[in-house]
């Protein structure tokens, strides 16, 4: 008896050993799920404080925490989070849009290998929303569909909401140019669908986007009584999203029907929200109407306060995105300027012929994307037709069945291999359109002697030997350099016109084929071989 109380006593000791441990693994991975919930709380609470440098502290902290206790990519807080923090560093411009692009295709790919539908139609929805930023809208409308078949998936009445609601901006944006009355008829049955869709489950979140939406499609169709009569059912107690924007279609609705009193004060309640958000590019579309409407009232000093805060506000937002309101700001700035600064006058001008352009040609590349889609679509719908007549011979036959479930096989890991060359080849052009992107934003370069030349000061460079000559309207900066190397990190209104000379076609007066006239008399020569260069930029 005395013997076997030893051993009796050490299996006892390891039974709690075995305990103690499980127990504390347990409680280690509860405080893993609770330690990283605790991040989502805090990253959520300093966004609607708008507090953007916590916000980045807070994502630097998650990821590092996530790194050391080794989360998996696919892990669905995980992917929460990274999702999160790509909408913040798109949303406040710290990243570009292509960049933004890369993390959510990324995302996407960790989230498609779970069946977390919630998880891919969200992620589905910011990738299509970013396309429409870049306008884009073939991809847009594309990444939407998917969207709207994975929320279904999903059973959550909310993400079908929020797909449908990104369907309705897309289709708009999508609308040819000019456009007729009626082509907005299909557009008017979608809004009301959403809203009684919305109405139906309860969705109060979504109805005010419904009922906004809705109100631009009247409005783009001159019924503007409908548009004010469902803006003015929205409340002022809705989220700020919903409340600024009716505040702006109010604006638009005032400034067609020339009622200045009613622009007056839908422009002041603009400003007030548009301020509340601490966004520049809400506050840039605000000073886009109190511009428009002090012009009209020929108020001076205003009309010069707000092309100044308007100025101000395109150096803070990001140009490659929201090119229709881009548009509106330069074309208001240039007729401010108007017989006030020719230059100014003749930059904005030719920046809204340019977006113009661009706009133009997205919508007419988006509406040829979107009717392939759906040929496409239906093509698929007959041909799986076809495929299930086909199956009911195919269950008689077991050999030839596998024989096809092989082949599908190997075509399957063909297809997938491709997709990652393609996707591969599309991550280097992507950020390789990024760095463009970057030349083309650049507002200054600075020289080998350090001394730092603003470009849209820069008139035209003169190469001497092995020195570079630049001039503004009141300054020459010389450098040791060659124009070869200047012009590589030069945007493209910088256009070589001699073997000696470069000049900014934004200061262009008039020009022939032997020489070139900037404002407001410089005369620079015009060699046969850069010639057809200069044709080409104009």
């Amino acid at each position: 008896m005395n013997q076997g109380t030893p051993a009796i006593k050490a299996f006892a000791l390891r039974r709690w050993l075995l305990f103690g441990l499980w127990l504390t693994s347990f409680a280690v991975f509860a405080q893993r799920g609770d330690r990283f919930e605790q991040f989502h709380k805090e990253v959520d609470l300093l966004f609607q404080q708008n507090d953007t440098t916590a916000v980045t502290e807070a994502f630097v902290k998650g990821n590092a925490w996530a790194q050391r206790n080794k989360l998996s990519a696919n892990d669905p807080d995980y992917l929460e989070f990274r999702l999160k923090e790509t909408r913040f560093l798109l949303r406040y411009s710290k990243i570009a849009v292509d960049s933004a692009l890369v993390r959510y295709h990324s995302i996407y790919d960790d989230a498609l290998s779970t069946d977390n539908y919630n998880m891919q139609t969200k992620v589905l929805g910011f990738i299509a929303n970013a396309y429409r930023s870049k306008r884009e809208l073939g991809k847009a409308f594309e990444y939407n569909q998917k969207e709207i078949t994975a929320a279904k998936k999903s059973n959550d009445s909310l993400l079908v909401g929020r797909a449908l609601i990104t369907e309705l901006d897309i289709a708009y944006n999508s609308l040819p140019s000019p456009m007729q009355p009626e082509d907005l008829n299909e557009l008017i049955e979608k809004g009301n669908y959403v809203i009684d869709y919305s109405e139906r489950n309860q969705l109060n979140s979504i109805l005010g986007f419904g009922k906004l939406y809705l109100s631009k499609f009247y409005i783009k169709q001159a019924e503007f009584n409908k548009a004010e009569e469902i803006l003015y059912s929205i409340s002022d107690t809705e989220p700020l999203p919903v409340t600024f924007s009716k505040y702006e279609h109010l604006c638009e609705i005032a400034k067609e029907t020339n009622d200045l009193d009613a622009y007056r004060s839908h422009t002041l309640a603009f400003k007030s929200k548009a301020y509340q958000t601490k966004r520049a590019f809400v506050a840039l579309n605000a000073h886009n109407y109190l511009l428009d409407y002090s012009m009209a009232v020929k108020d001076e000093d205003s009309s010069k306060y707000y092309a100044e805060r308007l100025e101000q506000n395109l150096a803070e937002v990001d140009t490659t995105k929201y090119l229709d309101f881009l548009d509106i700001s330069y074309s208001s700035l240039a007729r401010f300027y108007k017989g006030k600064d020719a230059q100014k006058e003749l930059k904005y001008t030719s920046y809204s012929a340019e977006i113009n352009r661009i706009i133009s040609l997205h919508q007419k590349q988006a509406f040829s994307a979107i009717l392939k889609y759906k040929s496409e679509l239906a093509a698929l719908e007959s041909e799986n037709t076809d495929l299930a007549k086909s199956n009911t011979t195919a269950r008689n036959n077991l050999i030839l069945t596998a024989g096809l479930l092989l082949l599908l096989g190997v075509i399957a890991i063909i297809i997938f291999r491709k997709y990652r060359s393609s996707r591969r080849k599309t991550e280097d052009v992507l950020l390789e359109k990024q760095r463009i992107e970057e030349v083309v934003t650049k507002k200054s370069i600075e020289l080998n002697n350090k001394q730092r030349v603003y470009l849209d000061v820069l008139k035209y460079m003169k190469a001497d030997r092995n020195y570079v000559e630049f001039h503004t309207d009141d300054k020459r900066f010389v450098d040791r350099n060659v124009l070869s190397t200047v012009i590589e990190d030069l945007p493209p209104n910088f256009v070589q016109v001699h073997r000696s000379y470069v000049i900014n076609k934004n200061f262009i007066k008039t020009s022939t084929s032997s020489r070139v006239i900037l404002f407001p008399d410089i005369e620079i020569p015009v060699s046969r071989t850069f010639g057809n260069r200069l044709k080409e930029a104009l």
